[in-house]
């Protein structure tokens, strides 16, 4: 991908989501943050790209898949007024959808095409696809580092701001009170993995964030996740409890095993 591809591509996701804000020609406070995040998001996965060497091409294609990765959001919010996928849509599914249909990508090689189209398309799913080709599974595992990596910052920004006030309209079932279910605690211990459904107060949502820790790709995610200090500043915002001091120790021997 050019210089000049990267900058039409990033030339129309402003112009589309311009269509999404208001009147006085503000978003709505949900949408300027999928706007923000979209930015930081590309910006990660540049970075990403760079430090695993990858060529000058590949990291524009990065970039860009950074910020159409979640260009379903935007429509999403317009037609149900949430971003939760279970009671509306595939929000991944439905940027593959707009993408496509309008052709922004149509300039680009078939395997560019490809890698965008199907990064945008599975960066939300709960496991990675087995049937992508090479170079689309690549893309792929650096999208879902690159996206992880900005949700902790949301997070930890959050959490420090106001205390994720926030949480509770995003996951309605979850309370910024409350000790941690022992079966998400389980599950992290035994699987590795943590089940949103089990989330039920933010020491919860917090030790599911730990667990995505196990689901990074890229050495460079995990020195990023060092650089950015990321585990000990979500490690001060639990509560003292062996299990979670055990869970947050075996989080560390698996990031230093991969960096």
């Amino acid at each position: 991908m050019t210089d000049l591809q990267l900058n039409k591509i990033t030339d129309w996701f402003t112009r589309y989501t311009r269509t999404f804000a208001s009147s006085d020609g503000c978003f709505h406070p949900p949408l300027q943050l999928k706007v923000d995040h979209s930015q930081r998001v590309a910006d990660n996965a540049r970075q990403l790209a760079r430090d695993l060497g990858w060529n000058p091409s590949e990291a524009n294609r990065a970039e860009a898949l950074g910020w159409l990765h979640d260009v379903g959001r935007f429509s999403q919010f317009a037609e149900f007024g949430t971003f939760t996928d279970a009671t509306s849509v595939n929000h991944g599914e439905r940027g593959w959808e707009i993408v496509r249909e309008d052709g922004i990508l149509s300039p680009l090689t078939t395997e560019e095409q490809n890698a965008l189209l199907d990064g945008i398309r599975h960066h939300n799913a709960k496991t990675e696809p087995d049937h992508l080709d090479e170079e689309s599974l690549r893309f792929l595992k650096l999208i879902r580092d690159a996206d992880k990596l900005d949700i902790f910052h949301i997070v930890l920004t959050s959490i420090q701001r106001d205390g994720f006030q926030d949480l509770p309209g995003m996951l309605p079932q979850v309370e910024l009170k409350g000790s941690a279910n022992p079966k998400v605690i389980h599950e992290i211990q035994t699987r590795r993995t943590c089940s949103i459904m089990e989330v039920r107060s933010l020491v919860d949502f917090l030790l599911m964030q730990l667990s995505w820790i196990y689901d990074l790709n890229y050495s460079a995610s995990f020195r990023q996740i060092i650089d950015r200090d990321i585990i000990d500043d979500l490690e001060r915002e639990l509560p003292r409890d062996h299990r979670i001091e055990q869970i947050v120790h075996a989080v560390r021997s698996h990031i230093e095993q991969n960096t």
